[in-house]
């Protein structure tokens, strides 16, 4: 049992890590398991807003504990008051970081007709939203991101409108009317994409994609790959080469072996 009164500023700013450990790894979990399916939990910038949350809530809470702790010197009125300033500060900071977490969550997966886009809440405005060519493209999921392709418009004001929200780092992806099923592209899916023969990865980058091919059952010819692009990274899609079907995301830079043009099979 704890008694406030008796424990030392030490003991105080202990318990006050533990309990802060548990709730932001709860946090964490929930978040990474439910609205960051790996790997976009690095490549959507996840674990900087991660770092946020854990040095706020759990090294600033139990620090300011330490530094107000003191018993001996104050009533056990004014000592609950500070106490629960820093409970609210650590509240509201942890609060933000999960809003933040929340923004940055990847909603759609975007076959743009060259490669996937991972696109967040942000990178969506509320009135393109609203325009979806589906129910489904109209809400932002809070599950993972939800596999969608494109249609591009016959319309040439359309088309420039694309073509100007390409040069803010844009395009179609960020425009839900335009969203189709991914299942009626998969033509265009494998057309799109390459060999795996034709990757060039890094040593790391060459480990993942090994470690994969070891548990996946399906012979290195028998997959393609699309580079697929975040806000923040530039990760590689394994396609199933008899149907386009994603089969996976890997964190793995899609660099082309030399001479290996764009396009080609």
């Amino acid at each position: 049992m704890f008694d406030i009164q008796s424990a030392s500023r030490y003991r105080a700013a202990g318990v006050h890590l533990s309990i802060s450990a548990l709730i932001g790894a709860v946090t964490l979990a929930v978040m990474l398991f439910l609205w960051y399916p790996p790997p976009l939990f690095f490549g959507m910038g996840g674990n900087e807003l991660a770092l946020l949350i854990v040095g706020v809530d759990i090294a600033i809470g139990p620090l300011a504990t330490l530094v107000v702790f003191n018993p001996g010197k104050k009533t056990l009125k004014h000592l609950l008051f500070d106490l629960s300033v820093i409970a609210a500060l650590q509240l509201g900071a942890l609060s933000y970081g999960i809003y933040a977490m929340h923004q940055g969550r990847p909603v759609f997966t975007v076959f743009t007709g060259e490669r996937l886009a991972v696109i967040s809440p942000t990178e969506i405005e509320a009135d393109d939203l609203a325009k979806g060519s589906a129910e489904e493209y109209r809400t932002l999921s809070l599950t993972g991101p939800r596999l969608v392709a494109t249609e591009a418009p016959a319309d040439p004001e359309e088309q420039s409108r694309i073509a100007f929200a390409a040069f803010g780092g844009g395009g179609i992806q960020n425009f839900p009317k335009y969203y189709v099923p991914y299942a009626g592209k998969t033509v265009e899916v494998l057309a799109a994409s390459r060999p795996l023969s034709d990757l060039n990865p890094a040593p790391a980058d060459l480990a993942v994609l090994q470690r994969y091919l070891a548990t996946a059952g399906r012979a290195p010819e028998q997959l393609r790959c699309l580079p697929v692009s975040t806000k923040r990274e530039t990760m590689t899609a394994i396609i199933d080469a008899r149907n386009g079907e994603l089969l996976k995301l890997l964190d793995i830079r899609p660099t082309l072996r030399e001479g290996v043009a764009a396009g080609q099979s």
